[in-house]
Parts: C-alpha cells; sequence; structure tokens
C-alpha cells in the first residue's frame, strides 16, 4: 500500500536509528499502517529472529514498594526497543533446576534481569546469569558477568552526615547480611569516622518489616544508647518505626530515623519518614538498555548509577537529639 518494499516497512516499524528516508516515504508507511490497523506480529517475529521479544525480570520480592518503580521504568525502556517483560520469583530460580533449565535451554525468554545483593547464596543465580544474556542488578562485581548498582556508600553516607549535622553521635546502622546491604554499612562508618565518632557493629535486622520490628523493639529494650538509626531501606524502615513506638520511645523526640530509599509511602508514616532519594527509576531502564545490548554484543562489567546523586529527603522522622540531663 505504502509503495516501498518490505524491507523498508521492517525498518520503520522497528524504529532502525541508521535507517535513512525521505519524510513522504516514512508518512506514507505510517499511513499504511494506521489505515490496516497493523501491529508486529510477535510469533511470526520469534521465528524470524530466532528470539522470544520477551525479557525476564527476576525479583526476590515482586510486592516490594521499592521496586515498583524500578519494574515501570524497565518495562518502558523494554517497549521503546521492542520488547516486553515478565516478571519472575528469583527465589524459584535459584532453588529449581527445572525452571533453570526451562529458561537456559528452552529459551523462554532473550535475557534476564537479576536481582542479586541479598545475603543468600547466589551461586546458582550467577549460574544462570552466565547461561544466557544478564545483567545482575545490585550484586557484587565478578569476572564473567554484566552487574549493575546504585551507589549504596554515598546513599548512607549522606544519611549519616545528615544525622551528625543534627547534632547525633550515637548512631545505630540496621540492615541485613548482603552485598547492598553491607557497601551502605561501609559509607555509614566511614562518615562516623570522619566525624571522629564511634561506629556499631552492623545490626542485622532483615530487610522486612516483621523482621526489623523485632529486632529494634529488642535493641532498645536492651538499653543501648542510642539516639538515631539509618536503615538499610524504607521497606526495612516500616518495621523499625513500629519498633520505636512498640519499645515506648518517640520518633523524633527519643530517636530519629532515616533510611535509604524515599518510596512514595514514607511522606504517609505518622511521623513522615526522612529518607535518601536513589534513582530507582532510572537504573531499571539503564539496566534494561545495557541488557539489550548483551543480547547481540555480550560483555562483561559494573555500572554504578552515579548521576542523579543520592540526596537527603528531611523529613519529620529526624531532629536534634535529647538533650542530656
Amino acid at each position: 500500500m505504502a509503495g516501498v518494499s518490505t524491507a523498508v516497512v521492517s525498518r520503520i516499524v522497528n524504529q532502525d536509528p541508521t535507517l535513512r528516508v525521505r519524510a513522504t516515504t516514512r508518512e506514507a508507511v505510517e499511513s499504511a499502517i494506521a489505515m490496516l490497523d497493523y501491529t508486529p506480529h510477535s510469533s511470526a517475529r520469534a521465528l524470524r529472529k530466532a528470539q522470544t521479544g520477551l525479557l525476564g525480570f527476576a525479583l526476590h520480592s515482586v510486592n516490594d514498594p521499592i521496586y515498583a518503580e524500578m519494574v515501570d521504568k524497565a518495562q518502558a525502556e523494554a517497549d521503546r526497543r521492542n520488547y516486553s517483560v515478565i516478571l519472575m520469583n528469583i527465589g524459584e530460580l535459584a532453588d529449581r533446576r527445572e525452571a533453570f533449565r526451562e529458561i537456559v535451554l528452552g529459551h523462554r525468554v532473550d535475557g534476564l534481569l537479576i536481582h542479586g545483593g541479598h545475603g543468600v547464596d547466589e551461586s546458582g543465580l550467577r549460574e544462570l546469569a552466565r547461561g544466557l544474556p544478564s545483567v545482575m542488578f545490585s550484586a557484587e562485581p565478578d569476572a564473567g558477568l554484566r552487574t549493575i548498582r546504585f551507589d549504596d556508600a554515598t546513599a548512607s553516607e549522606r544519611a549519616t552526615e545528615h544525622l551528625i549535622d543534627l547534632g547525633h553521635e550515637a548512631i545505630v546502622y540496621l540492615g541485613d547480611t548482603g552485598p547492598t546491604s553491607q557497601r551502605r554499612y561501609e559509607g555509614y562508618r566511614a562518615v562516623m569516622t570522619r566525624a571522629g565518632l564511634p561506629s556499631y557493629p552492623l545490626v542485622a535486622s532483615g530487610l522486612s518489616p516483621d523482621e526489623s520490628h523485632e529486632t529494634t523493639v529488642h535493641l532498645l529494650r536492651s538499653g543501648i544508647p542510642v539516639t538515631a538509626f539509618v536503615v538499610v531501606s524504607t521497606t526495612a524502615a516500616l518495621g523499625v518505626h513500629s519498633g520505636i513506638i512498640a519499645a515506648g520511645r518517640r520518633i523524633p523526640d527519643d530517636i530519629s530515623l532515616i533510611s535509604v530509599h524515599d518510596v512514595w509511602f514514607a511522606r504517609h508514616l505518622n511521623p513522615p519518614l526522612s529518607a535518601v532519594s536513589l534513582p530507582v527509576g532510572h537504573l531499571g531502564a539503564v539496566a534494561v538498555s545495557i541488557l539489550i545490548d548483551q543480547i547481540t554484543a555480550p560483555s562483561d562489567g559494573d555500572t554504578i548509577i552515579t548521576d542523579p546523586a543520592p540526596q537527603v529527603v528531611p523529613r519529620r522522622s529526624t531532629a536534634p537529639p535529647p538533650r542530656r540531663g
């Protein structure tokens, strides 16, 4: 209908940036597409390319609100590059060899985003990542792997600096045993050292609200002389927030609280939660872009998202420490 070859139509439909055609030719093709109500046939495309057009996104907790924006931006970038994203449960991939074989040998997806950085055995995930085009995010760099992560140390540095600027000296970091939490703990410890203040050992309070609630109650009832907490994530900070109150303390009159990640619900807590914002959506988009490049030109290496930089969003959960005496 447009009077051009199928090759030209294909390159226009697939938004080939290298295609050079007259504006009138492009308009004729787009007009024919609209008139015929044409959409690409994913199955036919897969047969022709020997690809599925699908990218897997394997998360530890698919319902964690921290990752909602990441998934949204990842899907938008995938759609822009003519791919679709399907969510997967990372526990199933790590534990079930059948799932591993179905994905790698069955070619169910063209590439896989894998959530690493937790305190679990990731050897199976790393084996999976080496079996097909993959990008591991939040994981430690490793030979033969493509990884991407936040500037975790800087994020916790900003949180700790915020508390020190308010006058706090007895600051405790609450996290877990995984690499992401360890990087954030190192940032906390570096700032405490620079300020000439003693740092506490990492308190493994877990990543879920239930775990962090119980740890916080136990910690405060033990009599530890703390006036402020830096928490590994906003999801964990939900439990710390309720744990402080359950232990009979007030926020921020007795204990100040700040977390890494500024999620939408942080401003709706009582009092609203101070947090350090990280470019969650940007990481999702960049990770997908790197992954699609991996499909045609595999490479290893590590990317740290430093722009935009972590930034403190102060709210009413942080204030100067209580006066002594």
